[in-house]
C-alpha cells in the first residue's frame, strides 16, 4: 500500500457512486481490461450502500518463468 504516494509507473483510476450489489460485477470487469496490470483495488464505502472503488495499475509487468520460480526469482520485462 503506498499510504497517498504516487509511485512512478503507477496509474489510479476511480470509480465513484458504485452500489454494493454491483462491487463484484465491476471489480470482475476492470481485471478482465487490465489482466495483469493491476497491483491494487480498494473499496471504500460512501454514504449508504455506495461504495469508491480505486485500480491502480503498472506498465511494468512481472513475468514468472518456471524455472524462476522453482528457484524463488522474478523476471522483470
Amino acid at each position: 500500500m503506498t499510504d497517498g504516494v504516487d509511485l512512478p509507473g503507477i496509474n489510479s483510476e476511480l470509480m465513484a457512486g458504485i452500489p454494493l450489489y454491483l462491487i463484484p460485477r465491476a471489480i470482475a470487469d476492470q481485471i478482465k481490461k487490465k489482466r495483469e496490470a493491476i497491483v491494487y483495488i480498494e473499496a471504500r464505502p460512501e454514504k449508504g450502500h455506495f461504495f469508491t472503488i480505486t485500480i491502480k495499475t503498472s506498465e511494468h509487468r512481472v513475468t514468472w518463468n518456471k524455472d524462476a520460480e522453482e528457484k524463488g526469482e522474478e523476471n522483470n520485462e
